[in-house]
């Protein structure tokens, strides 16, 4: 097996993808953006989704001094707002190791969520089956919030590869991988101009995605039909993906499918954009419950 193939390659880019992700998380606002007077409820949010991310992987929690370096906040900040949430139960602090994750209120927040606002992640979940069983590879559907694109849904194939280049709860700049890049080149000029003007301090943490970089991204995308990510984020980790659009015709999510350089070339690829239109097309139904043809523009 080639290192391109190797899982655990994989697992240590998707690691330093998710480091890259809390530092987005951290600094989706920039200075001044907050409403007035919302500051404190702002990093309290910002730290909560913190606690989320970076112990997702983790069951036995996150410290504080991480938690502390990631937010750039002084230490005894993090931990006056870590006290607030732990006493409303959004996290919770083990007492043995004194780390810190998510708590059972945030878990029944997540629950009223997902019975309520998350239909996209409802009607897509047939579709990501569909794709990871199809492909054997491991299928995505990315949900656009604001400027940024977060990671809602991942499904594992049957196959031998599997990508940890992208997990749930990752959230990226517009343009940076590919369902985040269908998305983009889905909106209207207008809309892809702000959104890299919103994104241009977060994706400093991207040197590989300069303004004009992205801009050349969405020009390419828009000309193939589909989203594609050549191993740009992440070396080795290719993806194709496809915007969903809402009845309207706006773009609000996108599904991909990620796998290596090797699995997404020529005939191959083709047949991935096939699927991916189709399915794209399936949970437009779902959500308009209409089969026409979704509106661009």
């Amino acid at each position: 097996m080639s290192p391109e193939a190797d899982p655990r390659a994989f697992s240590d880019r998707g690691q330093a993808a998710r480091r890259s992700a809390s530092w987005t998380l951290a600094h989706s606002a920039e200075p001044g953006a907050e409403p007035s007077g919302a500051q404190s409820v702002h990093r309290a949010l910002v730290l909560l989704n913190l606690v989320g991310v970076l112990a997702r992987d983790r069951p036995e929690g996150v410290t504080l001094s991480e938690l502390t370096r990631v937010s750039e906040r002084p230490k005894a900040s993090v931990r006056r707002v870590l006290v607030a949430l732990v006493q409303a139960g959004y996290v919770e602090q083990d007492p043995r190791t004194a780390r810190y994750r998510l708590g059972l209120q945030a878990a029944v927040l997540g629950e009223l969520a997902a019975q309520g606002a998350d239909r996209l992640g409802a009607v897509s979940t047939d579709s990501l089956i569909r794709l990871s069983d199809a492909t054997s590879d491991t299928a995505f559907l990315t949900v656009r919030h604001g400027s940024y694109a977060v990671c809602a849904r991942r499904q594992e194939g049957p196959g031998p590869i599997r990508n940890f280049a992208l997990a749930v709860g990752d959230r990226h700049p517009l343009g940076i991988g590919a369902g985040s890049l269908a998305i983009l080149a889905a909106l209207p000029d207008r809309d892809v101009d702000a959104a890299i003007a919103a994104t241009a301090t977060a994706r400093e943490q991207y040197p590989r995605f300069d303004d004009e970089t992205v801009r050349k991204l969405v020009r390419r995308t828009r000309t193939t039909g589909y989203a594609l990510n050549d191993g740009l984020f992440i070396p080795g980790s290719w993806a194709v993906g496809v915007a969903v659009r809402d009845g309207t015709g706006r773009p609000v999510a996108a599904l991909s499918v990620a796998s290596i350089a090797e699995r997404l070339g020529g005939q191959r690829r083709e047949e991935l954009v096939e699927l991916l239109t189709r399915e794209a097309g399936a949970v437009h139904t779902a959500l308009t419950g209409s089969d026409e043809s979704p509106r661009k523009g």
